[in-house]
């Protein structure tokens, strides 16, 4: 019988193998090690469905375990890209520890290498696959499948971002050039989240899905877009909830849509580049019938490009690699200096019926859990924190060829008032949405890390954090090393 490993090498050597130049396997290897005493879990099996916290002396609710458990890298990715001149394909198989163990048991898992302390894999996979096309012109891009999607100049997003491991939808793009160093873009999204069907489980207002386009102008300079998302619940959309260019707030679907709008500015004068937005869930003016409390999400941030230098070379490992992102202003390599601010509002992102939120449900099947294991709002569709937040951060970057490192503070402030919180007549009169309702928790983060890339393919990653619930004077310590392989791209005989 043959042995394990001469097996499992024989397998990497087949897929490992060139093949025509269209198609490139993928064969990631990313194990980590940890050393992390973050207060662990959630209070018995399931979330805390009221405001406040997962655990009494922390400041963390069940949308940061559902972030923190998915931001860790999985410990192998298994698949293939095939690229021709107008078609791409990607498909991603990655295997993680179970995620269940990981929002129950955090502080105790000590690698993301399954079958280690008792964990078992996840298999709720996979997290990339999509198939995408561009004209030839290049003015046309259309992508069908999932994937993750960030819009926004800053590092959060308040319409579209990636705070979830990934969205389901089809997305289009049309751009073109109108004149000068003028080019207008538009975009279209139509996204589908989880509709629960059995085993009892309850989806208030189901199904779910969103819609969202953007109208974009920009030169080399300045770049301004114009969002309108709307979330359509507890009907099958028809074309008056899609129609790509008409004005959806004006639909007046009170029952059935919840839309908001964002507006997104960017621009660079030599080494400083500007940015900021505007999102509107509500906004409540005198004498009209909605009654909905006004909702603001704002942001607004300056970077400076200190030093010029070379992007670091190293490839990124994380599915952020397969987003659909938004080009910016910002320059790589050399040294960057950023600061950032945000502010969302009490009742932004909020609706009575769950499904008529600004959130995305998530299900995962655990294999050492309860099986099924679910959340109708795991992850916002904008704001990673949510709100009735508040943020400052500061973050410089220094790039290499070969060496990447970071570090950033982060100040944040959170109301008691929550997405989870009663949604009701009651609460919106005794709620002010710019005073967050106390206790308010103040959170003081401090991170580092370092990347070192000897060859293309090959990262070796070390990282370190200071957490300090200022409010409840608790304090955590993180560290991370581990090493980034992409099996396939490393020269082993030059290692």
């Amino acid at each position: 019988m043959m042995k394990r490993p001469v097996f499992l090498f024989l397998v990497l050597i087949v897929v490992c193998t060139p093949l025509p130049a269209t198609f490139n396997a993928v064969v990631d290897v990313t194990p980590y090690f940890t050393f992390d005493n973050t207060p662990s879990g959630i209070e018995g099996l399931d979330w805390k469905q009221a405001s406040g916290l997962q655990v009494p002396s922390w400041w963390e609710t069940k949308q940061d375990f559902w972030y923190d458990a998915f931001s860790k890298p999985s410990f192998m990715n298994l698949g293939f890209t095939l690229d021709t001149d107008n078609v791409d394909l990607v498909v991603l198989v990655d295997f993680m520890q179970d995620i269940f163990v990981q929002i129950r048991d955090r502080g105790k898992l000590l690698t993301n290498v399954p079958f280690i302390n008792g964990a078992n894999l996840d298999l709720t996979f996979p997290r990339v696959g999509y198939l995408d096309f561009t004209s030839s012109s290049g003015n046309l891009y259309l992508s069908l499948g999932r994937r993750q999607i960030k819009w926004g100049p800053g590092t959060y997003g308040m319409a579209l971002s990636d705070s979830q491991p990934y969205l389901d939808g089809l997305y289009l793009n049309v751009g073109s050039d109108i004149g000068g160093s003028w080019r207008f873009g538009y975009d279209f999204v139509a996204l589908a989240f989880k509709h629960y069907l059995d085993i009892g489980v309850v989806s208030d207002g189901a199904p779910q899905t969103t819609f969202a386009h953007r109208f974009t102008f920009g030169c080399d300079s300045f770049r301004i877009s114009m969002t309108e998302l709307n979330n359509i619940y507890g009907k099958v959309p028809t074309l008056v909830d899609c129609t790509p260019i008409a004005l959806w707030h004006n639909n007046f679907q009170d029952d059935c849509s919840n839309v908001m709008v964002d507006l997104a500015l960017e621009g660079r004068v030599g080494p400083v580049r500007v940015f900021g937005s505007l999102a509107l869930d509500d906004f409540l003016l005198s004498g009209e019938p909605n009654t909905n409390p006004t909702a603001i999400g704002a942001s607004a941030g300056i970077e400076m490009h200190l030093v010029p230098g070379e992007a670091f070379g190293g490839r990124d490992f994380s599915n952020s690699l397969y987003a659909i992102k938004d080009e910016t202003f910002h320059e790589e390599g050399g040294l960057n200096l950023s600061y950032e601010f945000y502010l969302c509002s009490t009742f932004m992102y909020n609706r009575a019926v769950k499904a008529g939120k600004f959130t995305s449900s998530f299900q995962v099947n655990s294999n050492v859990g309860p099986k099924k294991f679910y959340d109708e709002d795991a992850f916002f569709l904008g704001f990673r924190y949510g709100p009735s937040t508040r943020v400052h951060l500061f973050s410089a970057r220094y790039e290499t060829a070969r060496l990447g490192v970071t570090f950033s503070a982060q100040l944040l402030s959170r109301g008691s008032y929550y997405i989870d919180s009663v949604y009701d007549d009651d609460a919106k009169s005794t709620n002010d949405p710019f005073i967050f309702t106390p206790p308010v928790t103040d959170v003081l983060t401090l991170d580092a890390s370092a990347r070192y890339c000897p060859q293309p393919g090959l990262n070796l990653v070390a990282t370190l954090s200071f957490t300090r619930d200022i409010t409840h004077r608790t304090s955590v310590f993180k560290a991370c090393a581990g090493v980034e392989m992409a099996v396939c791209d490393i020269d082993w005989k030059n290692l």
